[in-house]
């Protein structure tokens, strides 16, 4: 007769990745499986004496992570899967995923079981695939500033053309510039369209949250906006905060957010302006900060800048188009983050835009 418990241990043997069950009274690890060996380098007999050497190769930043969900195992209260890093001296930090499960006989007999996996793999793939689509989606904005401004300005050098053109001894001619004009619009249209495509098929996709390091990543995401010949004029600062800020977010769909904003100060800001870029820790919050030195909004339309076509819309200072689609997007995925997105604005001075993201249980300790 098949025994079900000798099955079970079978398959918990055989797998590819730990399988553990921790006794919570006695405190001790009552089973693992061969896989902790090859995983984890250890021993399988002596895994109790090993357990404080390993506990000890945490990330130091995910310590205060593994201990506040310990006291919430302990106490019977699950999370979904943990994922913290393991030092292995001098070589490339592993990532691991915890998946806990806990099992109750009774008051003195509670134990914690789970699997182990080694995800470093996978984390440095998303890694890659996340710094694509933040350099993607940068460029696509700056595509849509510095090229759809290209554009314009032909179509407004064709319309003066226009203007100024006496009787052409070529009949031809106002054709032409006709058709340069029409031409420019429809490369502005274009450009401008896909840019508006790409951000509301994103902000339409459910989150995907992860625990990040809010500065490395934002650092990282405003690189192509120095490279850009045409922002040399205006000096883009950052300023990140001692220590990595850490905190639980779509870092695609956020760093969007971000990359817009900016772009909008690029627009907004005169030659020789500044614009700076803040990421900081607050008593309750993580806090991203845009500020521009900019022509800054009417009063009468702050608080209407984040609607869906916001009468507060107009074209950048070199003639770049807008919908007033890209701030009421900004402000819907942020608050699909539990967040909020303000904004300060002295007209003539500048503006000034705030992400406030909830403290997560990842940046508690």
């Amino acid at each position: 007769m098949l025994d079900p418990a000798a099955l079970f241990l079978d398959q918990a043997e055989h797998s590819p990745h730990v399988q553990f069950i921790y006794d919570l009274q006695a405190q001790r690890v009552v089973f693992v499986n061969a896989a902790y060996e090859r995983l984890l380098r250890g021993h399988r007999a002596q895994v109790n004496e090993e357990l404080p050497a390993l506990l000890a190769r945490l990330h130091p930043d995910d310590l205060p992570l593994w201990r506040h969900y310990w006291r919430m195992w302990q106490t019977g209260s699950l999370h979904d899967d943990l994922e913290v890093r393991l030092c292995s001296g001098g070589e490339p930090n592993q990532w691991l995923c915890l998946t806990p499960h806990q099992y109750q006989k009774s008051a003195e007999q509670r134990w914690v079981s789970g699997s182990l996996r080694d995800v470093t793999v996978d984390k440095e793939y998303k890694q890659n695939t996340d710094e694509f689509n933040t350099k993607k989606n940068t460029v696509l904005e700056i595509l849509s500033h510095d090229l759809a401004g290209a554009f314009i300005m032909l179509q407004q050098l064709t319309e003066y053309v226009q203007e100024e053109m006496g009787e052409p001894a070529n009949p031809k001619v106002p054709e032409m510039l006709a058709l340069m004009r029409q031409t420019s619009q429809k490369s502005v249209a274009m450009i401008h369209d896909l840019v508006e495509q790409e951000f509301l098929e994103a902000a339409s996709i459910p989150l995907k949250r992860e625990r990040v390091d809010l500065g490395e990543r934002v650092e990282k995401c405003l690189d192509p906006f120095r490279r850009v010949p045409s922002n040399a004029a205006r000096q883009l600062i950052c300023m990140l905060p001692d220590e990595p800020l850490y905190a639980e977010v779509d870092v695609n769909k956020l760093l969007q957010v971000v990359t817009n904003l900016v772009n909008n100060a690029f627009k907004f800001t005169p030659d020789e302006g500044h614009i700076e870029v803040r990421v900081e820790s607050c008593t309750d919050c993580v806090r991203i900060v845009v500020a521009d030195e900019g022509i800054g909004i009417p009063e009468a339309m702050l608080p209407r800048v984040f609607e869906r076509f916001t009468p507060a819309r107009r074209p950048g200072l070199r003639g770049e188009p807008t919908t007033g689609l890209g701030l009421s997007l900004c402000h819907t995925i942020v608050r699909l983050h539990q967040g909020t997105l303000t904004v300060q604005s002295t007209e003539g001075k500048g503006s000034t835009f705030t992400i406030e993201l909830p403290t997560t249980l990842s940046a508690q300790g």
